[in-house]
């Protein structure tokens, strides 16, 4: 047998030294770092609001109300289109299904649809990169998967029951959503506070042999819907790192901010939060070590480097599929350019200025554990059209 004529290709993502990461596992990671940022956010609501039924209703409460809002007829008309549903395929709740699944899929929550019929719609889910959240995220996807279900009323009407009576973020070996027609099974309307409950029928539990780690889009390179509309990896990708972090950031964040008795009160425990988060990051000697395996640093580059931590928000940025230019890489300092209307508006009819508040101060309390606390991260130029993302030495006597 001849040998062949040259290697495979595979896209990735090159690191500053040359590590290739490859396309699959740069998402896996890019998906996992907005859940990441998201627990931050919500560790600063539970700190806002420690009673645990009001901050859940109030994220449940505007994500139910942004996600109505956003979805104008002309929007849904497209989807139905997209979404190669047919002519004959009345507009009704049950339909609303097609929402939650391929979003979940996008998000590499791998699972399956138990049952999609008319009446009752069971989707169980064996992973979820936003299980570390907490319960009350997972009472606000209910509150968005009830908003898909009432978009697609005909007449507009809350028509079904809806529960997540297993979440991993809660415990539970699976994410499982039920919803049930409330005529059909008799069924009361629901309180934001209702939806974790167990449903009328029972449900269908999955063994764990024949559980899957990977969505379809990495199990297959594409999802596949019910009326056969495929989406491909690389599609599902770019859609994720641009509304992944509208639904778990940018909508919660607007009731968050509410619970703060002021902008300074709000962005003082946010900075907070965010800076233990950092710090605690590369607390542990060996976490370093296996951060210097995945990006390929050199031996050359020394414990002491501020290097390691450009290396690192260079490879950072760029699994999320945001631009930017290396302009400086010694071993005094660090600048990385970006475009800051891009870095803050992944979405750009949601643009969230808490990425880059968030992001610097995630990345300077960092390099204090991940280099040495002579080192910090610090943005300039965040009213400019590009900013600068700078490590480098600097001495502040109130140093947080």
């Amino acid at each position: 047998m001849p040998l062949l004529d040259k290697l495979e290709q595979t896209k990735c993502v090159q690191t500053v030294w040359g590590k290739l990461i490859p396309e699959k596992e740069a998402y896996d990671y890019a998906v996992r770092q907005i859940a990441g940022f998201c627990a931050n956010l919500f560790q600063v609501m539970r700190i806002l609001e420690p009673d645990f039924e009001k901050r859940t209703a109030a994220i449940c409460d505007i994500s139910y109300m942004m996600n109505m809002s956003a979805s104008s007829d002309l929007y849904m008309q497209e989807f139905f289109n997209e979404w190669n549903i047919p002519e004959f395929c009345k507009k009704d709740s049950w339909l609303g299904a097609i929402f939650g699944d391929s979003g979940d899929e996008y998000e590499n929550m791998a699972g399956r649809v138990i049952q999609f019929t008319h009446d009752r719609v069971e989707k169980e889910l064996d992973t979820c990169p936003w299980d570390i959240v907490g319960a009350e995220l997972c009472n606000m996807t209910t509150a968005m998967f009830t908003a898909n279900f009432d978009l697609n009323s005909p007449n507009g009407e809350n028509e079904v029951s809806l529960n997540m009576c297993e979440a991993r973020g809660c415990g539970d070996r699976h994410c499982r959503v039920v919803a049930e027609r409330r005529d059909v099974f008799g069924l009361e309307k629901q309180g934001w506070l209702d939806h974790m409950n167990q449903p009328k029928m029972p449900v269908h539990d999955t063994p764990k042999e024949r559980s899957v780690k990977e969505g379809q889009i990495l199990r297959n390179g594409c999802y596949s819907n019910a009326f056969g509309e495929e989406k491909s990896f690389e599609w599902a990708y770019r859609w994720c790192m641009e509304k992944g972090w509208v639904w778990c950031v940018a909508f919660p964040l607007i009731a968050i901010r509410d619970m703060a008795e002021s902008e300074e009160e709000f962005e003082r425990i946010f900075k907070i939060v965010f800076a233990t988060a950092g710090k605690n990051a590369f607390i542990e000697p060996f976490a370093v070590e296996g951060l210097r395996t995945w990006l390929g640093v050199p031996h050359e580059i020394g414990k002491n480097d501020p290097r390691l931590m450009g290396g690192y928000i260079k490879a950072v940025i760029d699994t999320q599929l945001v631009p930017c230019e290396l302009e400086r890489f010694t071993e005094d300092e660090v600048w990385i350019k970006v475009d800051t209307e891009t870095f803050n508006g992944r979405f750009p009819m949601a643009p969230v200025d808490e990425l880059t508040l968030g992001y610097e101060t995630l990345w300077h309390n960092m390099v204090k554990t991940m280099v040495s606390p002579e080192w910090s991260c610090w943005f300039e130029g965040k009213d400019d059209e590009t900013m600068t993302i700078k490590v480098g030495r600097r001495i502040d006597k109130r140093m947080v």
